[in-house]
């Protein structure tokens, strides 16, 4: 990957072919928050033209770390990872913005954003058969997946075993691959978090990952920071095996209701998985999903990512908004999409509109 000054260096001399790809400076309408705009700050601070202060940090935090400006780029410059970058030395600087200092520090008391025990309460959900231990292969949920959506959760364990996939549920203490702190840029106690999680991951042969966020956080982030294990990590749609005649319609379905589905940027733009999600639903519904006008690697962003709600929450907000109006817009009535913390955005944005997981559609 090119260096933080290489990539900077990069974006300054370059006339903001992306600036549209970036939902966030289209939202804000202001230059400073486009890559171009983001990326050059950063560049000016590193040559003492621009004070590395919070006013400049913050621009570091106006990324959804959706990779959308990647794929405008023709030289492929990273743009988020070298912010996240600038996020780290703002962090340690204590010159991040005040909302995400103190997100970082509340997440300390339990590994976890939502202040819960994640273990305890996936053991009073889920039936003790996913527990046993001495698998080869483990599910891993996620945070948001437990927290939000537990029943998915078990639908993801039944659904793989179905596949004659034998496994259990990860039962170590931390459920959380760390991805916050590392958007905080509180690098340190992210280390500590993926160190323990490697630690447990590296018992089994396979980890299969709920969330496309964390299948990101831990089978490429843990690595760029030097972390090595021999562990193959897939996302769920990866692992499952549905034949078009196995499956019957929800009840729901049955009355002519079309899906849209949202591809998640961690599992489209960074992954590359566009597919499977559509060919599941068509299996279950008999038809092919209702397009969103941007989709797969064109897709909009749900404002769910790189901590922008927390730094950022009315832009935040806004970009959640402009994603739930090109929903209604599809005529679709059921909007699917197979990232937790997408659902979980949409469900909070507009409680009104019909939201469900894919692995939910599914079971």
């Amino acid at each position: 990957m090119k260096s933080p000054d290489q990539a900077t260096s990069l974006c300054h001399s370059c006339p903001k072919l992306c600036r549209y790809a970036c939902p966030v400076a289209e939202t804000d309408q202001n230059e400073a928050t486009t890559p171009w705009g983001k990326m050059s700050a950063m560049k000016l601070s590193e040559n003492g033209i621009l004070p590395f202060n919070r006013e400049t940090a913050s621009l570091a935090y106006k990324c959804l770390d959706c990779k959308a400006s990647e794929g405008a780029c023709e030289l492929d410059n990273p743009v988020p990872e070298t912010l996240f970058h600038y996020r780290a030395k703002a962090f340690a600087a204590k010159v991040a913005p005040p909302s995400i200092l103190t997100y970082a520090e509340q997440f300390q008391k339990f590994s976890n954003p939502f202040g819960i025990d994640l273990q305890k309460k996936m053991k009073s959900l889920l039936p003790r058969e996913f527990s046993t231990p001495l698998k080869k292969i483990a599910y891993f949920p996620g945070c948001s997946e437990i927290q939000h959506f537990p029943k998915s959760t078990a639908h993801a364990l039944v659904l793989l075993r179905k596949c004659r996939i034998d496994l259990e549920l990860f039962h170590e203490p931390i459920l959380c691959c760390g991805y916050p702190l590392y958007a905080a840029g509180d690098i340190e106690n992210f280390r500590e978090i993926a160190e323990i999680n490697i630690h447990a991951f590296q018992k089994y042969r396979e980890v299969i990952v709920g969330s496309p966020t964390c299948l990101q956080t831990i089978d490429v982030t843990y690595r760029q920071l030097g972390f090595r294990f021999s562990t193959r990590f897939y996302h769920v749609v990866e692992k499952i095996k549905i034949s078009p005649t196995s499956l019957h319609p929800l009840p729901e379905l049955r009355t002519g209701q079309r899906i849209a589905y949202h591809d998640p940027c961690h599992l489209g733009r960074a992954r590359g998985i566009y597919d499977p999600p559509r060919q599941f639903i068509k299996a279950a519904t008999g038809v092919e999903p209702v397009e969103f006008f941007t989709n797969r690697a064109n897709s909009s962003c749900c404002g769910a990512g790189g901590l922008l709600p927390i730094s950022s929450p009315d832009t935040a907000r806004q970009i959640t908004m402009n994603r739930i109006e090109e929903f209604k817009r599809t005529g679709a009535s059921v909007l699917v999409t197979a990232s937790p913390e997408c659902a979980c955005r949409f469900k909070a944005i507009d409680p009104k509109i019909k939201v469900m997981g894919l692995l939910d559609l599914l079971s």
